[in-house]
């Protein structure tokens, strides 16, 4: 579950001193429950990034709260942060970040490796995964021998390979022809519904949107649903 809570940020600009607060996002509030897939629509510079990173916690609000699975995450330091997204979020990116240097197998491995899991272990987890997304022929390949939605998949696979309740995508499709984007947004659905996993997506795209449980909107720092103001 993900609640967010009066969250409001702005940006530092300028020389200390003299800095000018640029705001971002404007008092927000929205609840996703476990299992849905919610997106957040809107135009590049309306502040979908910054609300991802917020709540995954690489930047720290400039006011409100972030609720994450019952947990009060507002004021975790970076520490802390970063155990909690282990234990918790899978990611999902435009641009894939996969690391061009390893194998697809190792490229899935490398987070359960973070986790400190045995290599049999490991390699038993990597090969389940690599099956559920359909890349189990594709373990020993490496990035660039691969199409861009095989890359994809093997995001989503390293996404899920910790068993997160919770994948944060960013633009996920983006990178992706019109065709292959159906196949992830079909992958996304089937893993929303046979694992109860949630999916918090931000988006410029409608397809992709059009999925979601929920329809977020972001202009110009403001949230709003189905036209209305978020009330939660």
């Amino acid at each position: 579950m993900i609640e967010v809570r009066n969250l409001s940020h702005s940006f530092q600009v300028g020389k200390k001193g003299n800095e000018n607060s640029i705001p971002v996002l404007k008092d927000i509030s929205l609840k996703i429950n476990k299992g849905e897939i919610a997106s957040i629509v809107g135009r590049s510079g309306s502040g979908k990034s910054t609300l991802l990173n917020l709540i995954s916690g690489y930047i720290s609000p400039s006011a409100g709260e972030i609720i994450i699975n019952g947990t009060n995450v507002t004021a975790y330091n970076e520490k802390n942060w970063a155990k909690f997204r282990l234990d918790n979020f899978g990611f999902i990116f435009q641009s894939f970040q996969l690391i061009p240097s390893l194998t697809t197998f190792e490229n899935v491995e490398l987070p359960l490796t973070l986790k400190g899991i045995d290599a049999g272990e490991r390699k038993k987890q990597v090969m389940e995964q690599l099956k559920s997304v359909g890349l189990e022929n594709h373990a020993e390949h490496y990035p660039n021998e691969l199409s861009g939605g095989q890359q994809q998949r093997v995001s989503i696979a390293r996404a899920l390979i910790t068993r997160p309740s919770i994948i944060l995508a960013d633009e996920p499709t983006g990178s992706l022809d019109s065709e292959t984007e159906k196949e992830i947004l079909a992958l996304i659905q089937q893993l929303n519904k046979e694992q109860g996993i949630t999916f918090f997506i931000i988006t410029h795209d409608e397809e992709v949107a059009k999925i979601s449980n929920h329809q977020f909107h972001l202009q110009d720092g403001v949230l709003s649903k189905g036209g209305a103001f978020v009330e939660v």
